[in-house]
């Protein structure tokens, strides 16, 4: 399974904040669309970070009530590993656990088209597994089929 078909799976709209967005106004937009995370772009468009719930923890850890003042890029994981459209899910999965991330935003031609989750990739690798059981099971029932 690619990267590509877990983006049609969930839809294709990437939430986007500017990098000097507050984290007051992140943290109200993330709450409003049920997300966990931003992705972080340059006035250009360009990507520059990520802005999850566990940067924004950090932030309010280490500054209090005054981290929500500040801009998303003090407080976003920035340069953050990227995948394309047609990498693998596994691929993905290896990268979100030696990066020890949670979100990877899909790139193509240098512009953001998605942004997957842990979750994401561990739904699309389950489906993934049910759909090569039920084919195993299929040939079990017939022991004497063909499987060229």
């Amino acid at each position: 399974m690619r990267v590509q078909d877990v983006i049609k799976t969930k839809g294709q709209d990437v939430i986007k904040v500017v990098e000097t967005v507050s984290i007051e106004r992140a943290v109200h937009v993330m709450r409003d669309r049920a997300i966990g995370a931003l992705v972080v772009v340059a006035s250009d468009g360009a990507l520059k970070g990520v802005l999850s719930e566990r940067e924004i923890v950090a932030a309010l850890a280490q500054h209090g009530k005054a981290a929500l003042r500040l801009r998303a890029s003090d407080v976003m994981l920035s340069n953050p590993p990227a995948v394309e459209p047609v990498d693998s899910v596994h691929d993905a999965m290896a990268i979100m656990t030696e990066q020890r991330v949670r979100h990877l935003p899909v790139i193509t031609n240098a512009s953001v088209v998605g942004l997957i989750s842990i979750g994401d990739t561990v739904k699309a690798r389950l489906a993934e597994k049910i759909a090569e059981n039920i084919v195993l099971q299929d040939i079990a029932r017939w022991p004497n089929a063909s499987l060229a």
